[in-house]
């Protein structure tokens, strides 16, 4: 069985990711996890192997979740609008999540801590997300659909416009997320001017 699909290690990814969220790193013990995936300490031990291997490990499928969903989401390369729209919803479903915002705050809490945590991050999370968002901006250029000269530069400029001061707002517990109106400006907006400044008339 691949060990993503063993139902204890998801059990015990569950319990750590909640107890980290609820109690911070220093809060969470590994005996408390353990009783709450419910599994032995020793069955705990057999998969991760110190604390810091599980929290890892949890960044690691939170990130890997999100990475899933958006490659789900069904672009169309005929029509630039309505591609740019399901990845932009997804994009914001994800990132202005309570439970996301929980654990951004934690990540950047630990960076302090674990050094590599922010590679984990950026490997599991911002490349495959980039390398997929720039794929999708080469076959609207291959069809002659958009006019990008940078794929890298135009992916990140995209995403970005997504966040900003919002998100930041978000993460500073100044505004609890975007209701349904200010997802649909924010998306509208986005892609508008992004694809206009692609050469794209809407």
């Amino acid at each position: 069985m691949n060990k993503t699909q063993n139902p204890k290690r998801q059990a015990i990814l569950t319990a750590a990711r909640q107890a980290f969220i609820s109690h911070g790193y220093a809060g969470a013990s590994m005996e408390a996890i353990a009783e709450a995936a419910p599994v032995s300490k020793p069955t705990l031990y057999n998969h991760f192997h110190s604390k810091p291997d599980l929290f890892a490990a949890v960044i690691d499928y939170e990130c890997q979740h999100l990475l899933g969903t958006l490659s789900n989401v069904h672009t169309e390369t005929s029509d630039p609008v309505a591609g740019l729209s399901a990845i932009a919803a997804a994009f914001i479903d994800l990132t202005y999540a309570d439970e996301a915002l929980k654990l951004y705050r934690l990540i950047i809490a630990e960076q302090l801590h674990f050094a590599e945590l922010g590679q984990l991050v950026y490997r599991s999370a911002v490349d495959p997300i980039m390398q997929r968002m720039a794929s999708y901006l080469g076959e609207l250029k291959a069809r002659g659909i958009l006019d990008v000269t940078d794929l890298d530069t135009s992916s990140h400029l995209f995403l970005d416009m997504l966040k900003g001061e919002r998100h930041f707002r978000c993460l500073m517990g100044l505004q609890a997320g975007l209701d349904a109106s200010e997802k649909r400006q924010l998306i509208d907006a986005a892609v508008t001017l992004f694809l206009r400044g692609h050469g794209y008339e809407i």
